[in-house]
C-alpha cells in the first residue's frame, strides 16, 4: 500500500511544470515592456508587484520646451464684427 502511495505521488508530480498565473510573473518576461511600468500600472501585472519586489521608481519623461515669447508691440487686428 505504501509502495502504491509512493508510485501515485510521482507519478502526479511528473505533471508539475514551471507554469505561471499571469505572463509577467515569469523571469524570463521581466524585462518585456508590457511588464513594466508605465505600461502595465493600468492592468496591475507588473513584474515587481507580482512577485513581491520593491516597486520600481519612474520619472515621467515629458519633452519641456520654452513657451515662445510674446511680442507686445505687434497691434492686434480688429475682425470689425
Amino acid at each position: 500500500m505504501k509502495a502504491a502511495f509512493l508510485v501515485l505521488t510521482a507519478l502526479l508530480l511528473v505533471g508539475c511544470g514551471d507554469t505561471y498565473r499571469y505572463p509577467c510573473q515569469d523571469p524570463a518576461n521581466k524585462d518585456k515592456e508590457e511588464c513594466n511600468r508605465p505600461a502595465c500600472e493600468a492592468d496591475g501585472f507588473c513584474y515587481d508587484k507580482l512577485n513581491g519586489l520593491p516597486e520600481k521608481e519612474t520619472t515621467p519623461t515629458v519633452e519641456e520646451s520654452p513657451a515662445p515669447e510674446a511680442d507686445c508691440n505687434t497691434p492686434v487686428e480688429s475682425t470689425g464684427e
